[in-house]
């Protein structure tokens, strides 16, 4: 058996939310370990939780949302971070482009983030730190 995908939901949306957990509750290699409506004490529940992938809700992509994402990624072993947004990809840009690891939109399928998911945990293990990499010796 594969390990499940852990995922925390920041939505702040009550209905969205509801809605995203019932629909990803229905595919066994998701596992919704988290939610919440705000970003108050988002880097320790992160912390505590230590989901794979964090869906952040962006309602219009704007500066104001580059802190809660830059606090998402600062915690020990930071997650994927997928943003679900309500604009289209010509608004996303800079650090909120840059910085997550994927973006859905209004127009994004159930398939859609599922894939998204997928694709967001597998390059996340892909990557190997630094102090495990292997070393070339000289000589």
């Amino acid at each position: 058996m594969t390990e499940r995908i852990k995922i925390f939901i920041v939505e702040y949306d009550c209905v969205n939310l509801i809605t995203l957990m019932l629909w990803l509750d229905q595919f066994p290699e998701f596992d919704v370990l988290g939610t919440t409506v705000h970003t108050g004490s988002l880097a320790s529940e992160i912390e505590a939780m230590k989901p794979d992938v964090v869906l952040l809700d962006i309602a219009t992509p704007g500066p104001e949302d580059i802190a809660p994402m830059r606090e998402v990624k600062s915690v020990s072993d930071p997650p994927a971070v997928l943003l679900l947004y309500d604009g289209y990809p010509a608004g996303l840009e800079g650090p909120l482009l840059d910085e997550s690891e994927g973006q859905l939109g209004p127009e994004s399928t159930m398939d859609d983030l599922c894939e998204a998911i997928h694709e967001a945990v597998q390059r996340k293990r892909m990557i190997v730190p630094a102090e495990l990499a292997p070393v070339a010796r000289a000589g």
